[in-house]
């Protein structure tokens, strides 16, 4: 219990403290936060009428490459599509349909009837 008061009085005693070095700070720093505004004002216009053309150029240009490989990873996944059904599907059946007719021509030359 004693360390508990003793903790409390000295938050007390910082608090105390604390209170008028915040108004002493606040008193340097407001003039000092005023006259770094008044310099910063003509920088900001000058990115402002600057800086946001390029902005704007520069997130046309992200649109622009956004759109295309869009476009091209569409049309690659179709390829893709396309490419895979000619493996797993096409070719397997077109194999086995040479194969047939192979085997089926063979039979034919041989004189044997199908």
């Amino acid at each position: 219990m004693g360390a508990l008061v003793k903790s409390f009085l000295l938050g007390l005693v910082a608090l105390v403290l604390l209170i008028p070095i915040g108004f002493g700070l606040l008193t340097i720093g407001l003039p000092v936060m005023a006259a770094l505004l008044a310099l910063t004002v003509p920088v900001v216009a000058v990115l402002a009428l600057v800086g946001i053309p390029v902005f704007l150029v520069a997130v046309l240009a992200a649109i622009v490459l956004a759109v295309v490989f869009g476009v091209l990873g569409a049309v690659m996944a179709i390829g893709f599509v396309v490419v895979k059904l000619l493996l797993l599907v096409v070719l397997p059946i077109a194999l086995v349909g040479w194969m047939v007719s192979t085997f089926l021509a063979a039979r034919g030359r041989r004189g044997e009837s199908p």
